[in-house]
């Protein structure tokens, strides 16, 4: 991560040019519980786990054109060390003309349109303990350059710095059976974490159809695993792909495809392609539902290093519309071939002005004969997190 500093630097020198600026800020405290139905198939005994975490955004204008945004995040947990991290998630100069923009720093970038995984959002490593969600992405070193044209952006990235994913360690839930080696992962790169990645999109909207293509050539984001040792692998990648969404009335359709080459993979495509159908003021109430399914692809079938090689995810979103914005979604993500089942449920509702109560359930279910799901056949999951927001 040595070049993660310069660009820090670059970013902090920005200051001077404004050192009467206010700050304008913004945050969350989060108190988490996740209680664990099963005893684990692993080393972690905890049927029990309590956590807190923190996020802020400190922003200020540098200048006329210029604007900085600072993001530490921190999470001390009970039981996983791992886990107990600080990091910033953006530290990032960005400065603006007329038709161009560029951004220097740590930041962080969502491509994506499709509701069970973004295969095309590939800038940002995961920050796999934190969860699933796309808000959990640990800040990438990056310049950026973005150019706005009447028809849409185009967007041009060097990423000088590459950070390994989270894993949870041997005292972590959930988890597979063996905890992923963190301390020796190994590189296809002689340079490691130094190798400069690149990457760029044009995206824009034609009538309904809003329009994604993008290229990338760096170090992968997501390793392969080593089943004798638990290291992971970092291998070197082209990614191809395209995000497409529409917009037709109560529908969504939704389409990620990415085409993946290295010299240590196979080539291979992958695809989630869904539609969601709307029904608003259901039975004359304020209440929202939406139906969404969507087809998960890998055409490397059994030898995907994924387990959505072919899958379906139907799945019911709940709008009620009120003045506690209360939300929820459930769903089923199943294997067409006849693996295990995963089953989420999740739901949200603000608690006076300065509270936020969320809740969420994972159960793996049907996954016997999964060689990956059935490492999670014990680690079904019930998770309350409270928030308090400033």
């Amino acid at each position: 991560m040595r070049t993660l500093y310069p660009l820090i630097l670059i970013s902090t020198l920005a200051l001077t040019d404004s050192v009467n600026a206010e700050w304008a800020k913004r945050g969350d405290l989060k108190f988490q519980f996740q209680a664990f139905t099963d005893t684990a198939l692993h080393t972690a005994t905890q049927s029990s786990n309590l956590s807190v975490s923190g996020n802020a955004e400190f922003n200020r204008e540098i200048g006329e054109n210029g604007n900085l945004t600072i993001s530490p995040f921190f999470r001390v947990d009970q039981h996983d060390d791992s886990r107990s991290h600080v990091d910033l998630r953006e530290f990032i100069y960005r400065h603006s003309g007329d038709t161009w923009e560029v951004n220097v720093g740590l930041g962080k970038v969502f491509w994506g349109v499709a509701e069970s995984n973004n295969i095309v959002d590939i800038i940002n490593q995961k920050d796999a303990i934190e969860g699933n969600s796309p808000e959990h992405k640990l800040g990438q070193p990056m310049i950026n350059l973005l150019l706005l044209k009447d028809w849409g952006e185009i967007s041009l990235f060097v990423l000088p710095g590459f950070r390994e994913r989270t894993f949870a360690s041997k005292d972590g839930r959930p988890r597979g059976f063996s905890a992923i080696d963190t301390d020796n992962a190994r590189y296809e790169s002689d340079n490691e974490q130094n190798h400069i990645d690149v990457a760029g999109r044009i995206s824009g909207v034609i009538n309904e159809w809003d329009l994604g293509f993008h290229v990338f050539n760096g170090t992968a984001r997501e390793p392969l695993i080593s089943f004798i040792d638990a290291t992971p692998f970092y291998y070197q990648l082209t990614q191809v792909g395209i995000d497409v969404q529409a917009t037709l009335e109560s529908w969504l359709l939704k389409t990620e495809a990415v085409h993946k080459s290295g010299s240590r993979i196979n080539d291979h495509m992958q695809l989630v392609s869904g539609v969601e159908y709307s029904f608003y003021g259901v039975a004359e109430s304020d209440i929202d539902i939406g139906v969404v399914t969507e087809w998960l692809y890998d055409d490397l079938t059994d030898q995907a290093n994924t387990v959505f090689q072919n899958d379906l995810l139907v799945a019911l979103r709940f709008a009620l519309n009120d003045e506690q914005s209360s939300e929820a979604l459930v769903g089923v993500i199943t294997d067409l071939d006849g693996g295990g089942d995963l089953f989420s449920a999740e739901a949200s509702r603000r608690i006076g002005d300065k509270f936020k109560l969320q809740i969420e359930a994972l159960i793996w279910a049907n996954a016997d004969n999964d060689p990956f799901l059935g490492q999670f056949q014990q680690e079904d999951y019930i998770q309350l997190e409270l928030g308090y927001f400033f």
